[in-house]
Parts: C-alpha cells; structure tokens; sequence
C-alpha cells in the first residue's frame, strides 16, 4: 500500500508486522507478552535492562510512592537495605546481618569516610572527625541523660544530671582502673 491505511474496526496480525516510520496510536497499547524498546524488556510488573546503565532523567521532581512504604534495594536478587516510612517515621536499614551503614563524602578530591555505624555493634557510631554542636547543646550520656557535657556561653559545663549521682574521675595506674577523684552529689559535690 503506498498511500495512508484506515482501518476502523479491529485488526489482528497473526505474525511479524514492521513499521518503518512513527507509530501513532491515540488509545491504549495492550501487549500481554511485554514489550521490548531497545535493550529494555517491560513485562508484568518488571522493567528489564540488559545491559549498561539505567539513566533516569526528569525536569522536574522524581516522587516515590509506595501503599506499603517500602522501597527496597537488592543486588543480584538479595535484599541488603531498605527505606521504610513507619507511622511516618522515616527508616533506613541494613537487611544484611552486621553489615554497616556508612556515609561517604569527597573531601578535596578524596573519597572519604565521615560516619560509620557499626551493626555488629548495636549501631556503635565512628566518626572520622570531630563531632560540633552549637552552644547550649549537650552531648546527652546514659538512658536517662544521666551525664551531659556541653559548652554554654563562656562556660564549659560536664553536669550530673539525676539526683545525686556522683561525679568520678577515673584513670588506668599500670594496668588497672582507679578512682582519682569522686565528686559526691549527694554531699553538695564533696570530694
């Protein structure tokens, strides 16, 4: 045919069609067996890319969206991380037993390790530098805050922080703990 085709009512093609130019179709496609675009294979609930890398490249805003708040990451079909919304918490974990979570950054040119949380230790933080907090803030020790440390103003301030609990210095004298110093809190900070 050398001039344009219409066809107004179904069409069914029992083999290969090829079509050299621009298909245009105002309704919806329906292919139940997939369909291939390139090196890309998009059949049921799974985009395939056979190889090279997947560019995903938007003007605008790219939205997640999961009824279940569950977005996944794997590698070779394994389950090794996840970000979860829980009761609009906002979670990120490591699926794989004692595997950390670290965050990485380029200082000068280097890739370089700022924080490390150790999963085989409960989540244990290492930081590659100092840690900085604003004036006023504290660092917060035990359960309770029991112990906190912080600067204020033109002070520097290490507080007890639950009645009466002592205050002690202590160092290592060849080999074992001492108590250098204790502070009693429950004597108005006798030492």
């Amino acid at each position: 045919v050398q001039d344009d085709l219409t066809v107004t009512d179904d069409v069914a093609i029992g083999g290969l069609a090829t079509i050299g130019e621009t298909l245009a179709v105002t309704g919806v496609v329906t292919a139940n067996a997939g369909v291939v675009v390139d090196n890309f294979t998009l059949d049921g609930t799974t985009l395939a890319l056979s190889s090279g890398e997947f560019v995903l490249d938007v003007a605008s805003a790219i939205n997640f969206n999961s009824d279940t708040g569950n977005f996944r990451f794997q590698d070779a079909a394994v389950d090794v991380g996840i970000i979860q919304i829980a009761n609009s918490d906002f979670i990120i974990r490591s699926l794989v037993s004692d595997k950390d979570i670290i965050f990485q950054g380029n200082d000068g040119g280097s890739t370089i390790t700022a924080l490390t949380l150790d999963m085989s230790a409960a989540g244990e933080a290492t930081f590659n530098a100092g840690i900085k907090l604003a004036d006023g803030n504290a660092a917060s020790f035990g359960t309770g805050g029991d112990l906190l440390v912080y600067h204020s103003s033109n002070e520097n301030i290490i507080q007890t922080n639950t009645s009466d609990q002592d205050l002690l210095f202590k160092g290592n004298d060849g080999g074992s703990t001492i108590t250098a110093l204790s502070l009693d809190m429950s004597d108005g900070g006798a030492a």
